[in-house]
């Protein structure tokens, strides 16, 4: 994705999404356009990918037609998955991992139910402190320690 002075994009694939949220609509360009308070020649162009598509609508797209927009800037990474849910895989897989192994490094025993409970909590918590950057870094051991320390 490239990003142009005044958030203008231009994205591979983009027209096709903004034509694929078109027909799932039920619309015809016209009628895209009119939802979208451009002209429909400025739409076709936006559709085509020979028109840069303004960040301000690419909002309109958003807020009109509630799309996932990671979908439509960049479209699926894998069939049903887009980039960002691919992520929040990769996280939540990650502080599982955290977690399993700093059981396995103090020799806990903790019920499954109890240690994907501490699991869910630790994401939950670390999207929330950073949702932008959720795949960066596994919680930090004394975190995860305090956490197991309530479950065990």
């Amino acid at each position: 994705m490239q990003l142009i002075l005044g958030l203008r994009m231009t994205v591979e694939g983009l027209g096709h999404r903004l034509s694929a949220v078109r027909r799932q609509e039920k619309l015809s360009q016209e009628e895209m356009a009119e939802r979208l308070k451009v002209s429909r020649s400025a739409y076709q162009y936006y559709e085509r990918g020979e028109r840069d598509l303004p960040g301000s609508l690419l909002l309109k797209v958003f807020q009109e037609f509630e799309v996932d927009p990671l979908w439509v800037l960049e479209g699926e990474i894998e069939p049903g998955m887009s980039r960002r849910e691919r992520e929040m895989t990769q996280a939540y897989r990650k502080i599982g991992m955290a977690v399993e192994r700093r059981i396995n490094e103090r020799g806990l025993s903790i019920p499954a139910e109890k240690k994907w409970d501490a699991v869910d909590f630790l994401f939950a918590e670390f999207l929330k402190d950073d949702p932008l950057n959720a795949t960066e870094n596994a919680p930090d051991t004394p975190r995860i320690d305090r956490v197991l320390g309530l479950v065990a």
